[in-house]
């Protein structure tokens, strides 16, 4: 299954950013691809491209730099200087891994200028895609309350994500049912999709999204599948009313030998992401026969995600949140994990992912080759545990005391950590 997240937003931030302060030597424009570009390059805009003005960037979050990445200016003081380096030290955070903080810091704007349409703006998108939907709302109706000297295609398009909130809330209260999905069949998947999503452009573009994931994961783990896999991608609202209650927690995505994810009209490098996590879960299964080890398993698919996010090791502040639980006793034992993270809610559910990405990430420095070399002695029949010990040395108990002393490792000992150990050894 699949947590929602929220860290697509940084590379929004970095454009809101820039749409406050660019110098003049600066060209953005949407390429005949639709990408929007963002360059220093000394001709500009190609003659086939639309140049975009420093308003309408924001609406265009997809997208990537070229050229040397545009900063703030380091020599005035003002105040919206001021708060475009908040905007870039969040989207820095988020790029990071470090949601919380760059969260905190994006509401404590929003808090301190409220007449910054922008920022509301985001906030609407990031409550979106958590599945708040009211909360969601009340963002972007206070966006669209203080955008009267806004263009008016930052208008339109505010009203647009507005409507489409509107719509998500109404089909997530009615609970009901929506059209039959359109149905796409390829030699290696077999797809259906939302009636909204109509249009064989949507279904292609999917289809070369499948295609990158599928390649890309035999590379990663050296294996593919026997038969064509089942994937259902839905809109937001329908999602919510079939999958709502599913889980303890929200999620954008789940696979129970279909994959299932939340799907834009337009597919963003966010489902590229959520597919590849929830494809490892379909290769882990065809392995292994069953979804446990669980802790193994969401450990390779979350790796997968945050890799094809752009964020390929486990970020400090996450480091410290490990040794944090550590050292506060709130550790879960990767024992307890090997059934199912059913018993773990809240911030616990989010720590269980963690330790199992962490885990993952150990193994693969020590040696890249170790998850694949495991799935096949697993395919083969092989007991889990019999081929844990025979590439790693370890145990499931012995691998867990591996993962905390390379956590301990990343930071000094804390003055009384001596004095506690001591305590429990004479206890």
């Amino acid at each position: 299954m699949h947590p929602p997240k929220l860290k697509w937003i940084a590379l929004f931030l970095g454009f809101i950013a820039v749409a406050i302060w660019i110098p003049s030597k600066v060209s953005v424009w949407v390429d005949p691809d639709g990408e929007l570009v963002l360059s220093n390059r000394a001709d500009g805009a190609p003659s086939t491209a639309r140049t975009l003005a420093p308003s309408e960037i924001a609406l265009h979050w997809e997208g990537e730099y070229r050229g040397e990445r545009v900063e703030p200016g380091s020599t005035t003081v003002d105040d919206d200087d001021r708060f475009t380096r908040e905007l870039l030290a969040a989207r820095d955070d988020m790029t990071r891994g470090e949601t919380r903080r760059g969260l905190r810091r994006l509401r404590r704007l929003h808090r301190e200028h409220p007449e910054r349409p922008e920022v509301a703006y985001l906030l609407a998108e990031v409550e979106r895609d958590r599945g708040r939907l009211e909360p969601a709302k009340d963002a972007i109706d206070a966006a669209l309350s203080v955008a009267g000297g806004s263009s008016e295609v930052w208008r339109e398009a505010a009203m647009r994500l507005r409507d489409e909130i509107d719509g998500e809330l109404l089909l997530s209260a009615r609970g009901e049912p929506s059209a039959p999905m359109q149905r796409l069949d390829t030699p290696h998947f077999k797809i259906s999709y939302d009636h909204s999503f109509a249009g064989r452009a949507y279904g292609d573009r999917v289809v070369r999204i499948l295609e990158e994931v599928r390649v890309g994961l035999k590379e990663a783990l050296g294996r593919s599948l026997p038969n064509p896999l089942a994937v259902r991608l839905y809109t937001r609202g329908r999602y919510l009313a079939e999958y709502k209650h599913r889980f303890g927690f929200a999620t954008v995505g789940f696979y129970d030998g279909t994959i299932h994810v939340v799907s834009a009209r337009h597919p963003r490098r966010e489902l590229f992401a959520l597919l590849a996590h929830e494809h490892a879960h379909a290769l882990f299964e065809d392995a292994l026969k069953s979804h446990q080890p669980f802790f193994i398993n969401e450990g390779i698919a979350d790796r997968l995600e945050e890799r094809y996010r752009g964020r390929p090791k486990v970020s400090r502040s996450e480091w410290r949140e490990l040794v944090d639980a550590l050292r506060g006793d709130s550790w879960i034992a990767l024992e307890s994990l090997v059934r199912g993270f059913n018993g773990v809610k809240g911030k616990r559910a989010l720590l269980a992912y963690l330790e199992s990405r962490a885990v993952i990430e150990m193994l693969d420095e020590r040696d890249s080759g170790i998850i694949p070399r495991w799935l096949d002695r697993c395919a083969e029949g092989e007991p889990w545990r019999d081929a844990l010990r025979t590439e790693t040395g370890w145990t499931v108990l012995e691998l867990e005391s591996a993962l905390q002393n390379h956590v301990r490792s990343r930071f000094p000992p804390e003055p009384l950590d001596a004095f506690k150990w001591s305590e429990k050894d004479s206890g």
